[in-house]
């Protein structure tokens, strides 16, 4: 298989790939454990980070289970509250109720989760965060778009370092075809002086 043949089923291979895996990057929760079943209920406060020190709001989801002890019915109910007391979400319903959660966004801060039952139910709650959802298609823009210029850059080094190795050898080529005999070194005098026995000035034999 030709080279050019290979890197058009190579790079978008590569593309699709790169992209799976900031979709799954992307996708993912981080959860916050609020409350469970082994302890008691009170008020939470959690804070939430942003990524890379932006205030960009980030999908959340409020998972949220009542169960009782003693009675299958009971008043319960919950509040999310900012950092300025002011009333994000709330629910309230009976301890049969299903679907009690909440989901949406959520920005950066801190935040209060305010829960109500009545006697013997206990919950467990927990916030799932995906720090990265709200930057899932500036990713995937960034993602293929330095893939493309690799793909780019490769392709062009690759030529001009194929062009490179040409014409040096061409280059060896011609310089070879020009001075086929090669200089004698000049280093070493006393190659460079007749030996004494050609000498044309010898002593003549006999004398």
């Amino acid at each position: 298989m030709e080279r050019k043949t290979l890197n058009m089923i190579l790079w978008p291979v590569a593309l699709l790939l790169l992209n799976s895996i900031w979709f799954g990057v992307s996708d993912n929760s981080a959860p916050y454990e609020i409350n469970d079943y082994d302890h008691p209920i009170e008020d939470r406060t959690l804070t939430l980070g942003g990524v890379f020190g932006q205030d960009k709001p980030m999908p959340a989801k409020f998972d949220v289970e009542f169960k009782s002890s003693s009675t299958e019915v009971g008043a319960v109910g919950w509040k999310i509250f900012d950092q300025n007391s002011i009333l994000i979400a709330e629910w309230s319903g009976d301890v049969s109720d299903e679907n009690t959660g909440w989901e949406g966004e959520l920005i950066p801060g801190t935040y209060r989760i305010e829960t109500t039952v009545s006697q013997d139910i206990s919950t467990e709650q927990t916030l799932f965060i995906q720090p990265f959802g709200s930057y899932s298609l500036e990713g995937h823009v960034a993602l293929s778009f330095l893939l493309v210029m690799v793909a780019f850059a490769e392709t062009f080094l690759r030529i001009k370092g194929a062009e490179y190795l040409e014409k040096k050898s061409t280059h060896a080529s011609t310089i070879r075809e020009t001075a086929p005999f090669t200089r004698r070194g000049r280093s070493m005098p006393e190659h460079d002086m007749p030996h004494p026995e050609y000498d044309p000035w010898r002593t003549p034999k006999g004398l």
